[in-house]
This record gives C-alpha cells, structure tokens and sequence, in this order.
C-alpha cells in the first residue's frame, strides 16, 4: 500500500495545477464526462446549474475536483485513476473538524501540505507563502498567496486527518546521480575527479567546481517543481 503523506499531497496539488484540472462541485479527481457531469447536476443543481454552460465550455474531458475533492483526489489516488471510499469521504468542515492538530493561520507552521481552511473551504499549503486551491467553478485548480492580495481569507490551518506528516529527506548529490541517471558510477567517478581537481591548491577558475554538489541538488529541486 502507497504511503500517504504531506509530501506526496503537494506534489499531486502541483500535478493537477500543472495539468489545469477543473473544478465542478461534489467531484473529485475523475475525468469530468457528459454521464459524470450530469450525475452532479442532478446531486447538486443548486451548484452545479447556473455554471453549466461555462462546465461545458470548459472543464469537460478534464479532470476537475471541488476544494476538498482536490484532498480527496490524493487520498482516493489509486494507480492511474480515483478510487472511491465512503469512509473518507467528508466535507471541507468535515476535514477540519476530524483534524487532531489545527490552529488559527497566525500560528501555522512551515509545513508544506498542511491544509488551510475557512468555513466551508479548504486548500493545500504547498509552502513558502502559497497554497494550491480548487477554487471555484470559474477558477479550476489555482496557486494563490497564503495571506494578502489574492488570498482566500484562510482562518485557520489543520493536518489532514489521512495521511502521514513526515520531514522530507534531503538528498545528497550522489542519491541524486543515482536517481536522474542510466550510467551512475560514470558520473560519480567524474564528479569525485572534479572536485579532487578544485582541492589541488590554487587552481583559479578550478575552484568553482566545489560548488557542484550544490548546483546538482539546486537542478534536481528545481526540475521537480
């Protein structure tokens, strides 16, 4: 069994910004379809109806999710596909109310994949001051700032009650040669070379190269993103 963490939750928000998912209320993650779209409309027409044409125009043969959908999405994560469970399957109040750590946001820590919440909407901190969204049938899947201009007035922020909250690794190059390569031991040997070269004296321009562990790990992270 896949483990759930925080992590794992950023990086599937960041996959569905990349890949633009839209949202419809009451879905979460699946390919929105004409047969789905519908299931929906008759769920939730309070909802769902007055933005039907835009749905139309837009979200369908998409994936789309509504705000805890999204958080759903990743629970639910099941191969290639979403995976329905009926006993995670709460709402936005729901989520924060099951949270056994939470706090108002003047004391949220720096913990990317926190969730953030207002009554009635949820969204994932994915850190440095930004949270990943589904903002609204108008918007689909956005990045917006944690506070200020184009924030969404969060309140508060929890620990999503169904994953695991871990410190992620850090990597040291040659975990990231051995990672991003066909040809490992070549590269290591290489990089060994260099940085003996920069070691020998004052060797002028040289002297760089003991920054390459820094510059791999920077390209690595930076490639992820």
């Amino acid at each position: 069994m896949v483990k759930l963490t925080n992590i794992g939750l950023v990086e599937h928000a960041k996959r569905a910004l990349k890949e633009s998912w839209g949202y419809v209320y009451g879905t979460y993650g699946k390919i929105l379809t004409d047969v789905l779209l519908n299931q929906k409309l008759k769920q939730y027409p309070d909802n769902v109806q007055k933005y039907l044409d835009f749905i139309k125009g837009n979200w369908l043969g998409r994936r789309t999710a509504d705000c805890v959908g999204l958080i759903k999405s990743y629970v639910w994560w099941d191969g290639n596909d979403v995976k329905y469970d009926s006993k995670t399957d709460v709402s936005a109040n729901g989520m924060f109310d099951l949270a056994k750590r939470k706090g108002t946001l003047d004391t949220i820590p720096e913990v990317p994949g926190l969730c953030v919440w207002r009554n009635g909407h949820i969204g994932i901190y994915i850190g440095n001051g930004q949270v990943i969204e589904s903002k609204g049938t108008k918007y689909g899947v956005v990045q917006t700032p944690l506070r200020g201009t184009g924030s969404n007035n969060w309140t508060h922020w929890l620990e999503c009650p169904f994953i695991e909250y871990v410190t992620e690794e850090k990597k040291d190059y040659k975990q990231i040669i051995r990672e991003v390569t066909s040809s490992p031991d070549e590269w290591l040997e290489a990089v060994d070379i260099i940085l003996k070269l920069a070691d020998i004296g004052d060797i002028g321009k040289l002297k760089i190269f003991k920054y390459f562990p820094e510059l791999i790990e920077k390209i690595y992270n930076g490639a992820k993103k």
